[in-house]
């Protein structure tokens, strides 16, 4: 049994590892959300056959995320146990090979969706009819998708550093603050029809990624510095 002090420690662990984890969680939560809104729109004003684009362009993006995933979730213990440390070379380090190898990766995944999306679309379908406008929606969902880069290893550097707030708050601004207006503004009241609905994720991700990104080297990079200033490193 644990004593009344034990607890109270387990409790603040339990609090801190649930707060890091949040973002993660909310980024989750936010992708269902813009399922969700999605589905709702393009079932208006495109029927089944827009909500059936939509499901494989959905499913392509996971399979192309995975990857990357894995990734982050592999620098972030580098970067925690050395930020921890007081070791800011290795931090800096981490984020650059992080960085480098996501962007190399995107660039080839992005040159196959926009060179030869029948490939991947014939994965999850063989409806030549479908295949039309799956391409088109793909291509569109697709444009930007190196600046999703951005946001992912931003938000993995703010969680790995534990910069809770940061971490949370991008995860809400991307999805749920301009993707989700987007989704109903574009159709709705620029009258874009269903590639509205695929244009607001590309536009997005160059704000919403670049935003994270750059706050990121505003905030991290410069304690970096101080912190080798500081003579620990």
């Amino acid at each position: 049994m644990l004593s009344k002090a034990e607890w109270k420690v387990c409790g603040a662990d339990a609090k801190n590892i649930v707060s890091l984890g949040s973002a993660g969680f909310i980024m989750q939560l936010t992708n269902s959300l813009v399922t969700i809104c999605c589905n709702s729109v393009l079932s208006g004003i495109g029927g089944d056959v827009y909500i059936s684009v939509m499901t494989i362009v959905s499913s392509i993006r996971q399979m192309v995320e995975t990857p990357i995933y894995a990734m982050n979730e592999g620098t972030s213990p580098i970067l925690s146990y050395n930020y921890g440390a007081q070791r800011p070379k290795r931090v800096r380090k981490a984020i650059r090979v992080m960085t480098c190898m996501i962007l190399i990766y995107t660039a080839i995944m992005w040159s196959v969706i926009i060179f030869a999306p029948e490939f991947l679309i014939g994965i999850f379908s063989s409806d030549k009819e479908l295949l039309v406008d799956a391409v088109e929606a793909l291509k569109l969902y697709f444009a930007a998708f190196i600046f999703m880069d951005l946001q992912y290893i931003g938000q993995t550097v703010f969680k790995s550093l534990n910069k809770k707030k940061q971490a949370i708050f991008f995860s809400l601004l991307r999805k749920v603050f301009i993707v989700v207006p987007l989704t109903y503004l574009f159709p709705y009241i620029f009258h874009m029809g269903t590639r509205g609905v695929f244009l607001a994720e590309p536009i997005s991700n160059v704000i919403g990624g670049s935003l994270c990104f750059i706050t990121m080297l505003a905030i991290v990079m410069p304690e970096l510095k101080r912190m080798k200033e500081a003579n620990y490193e």
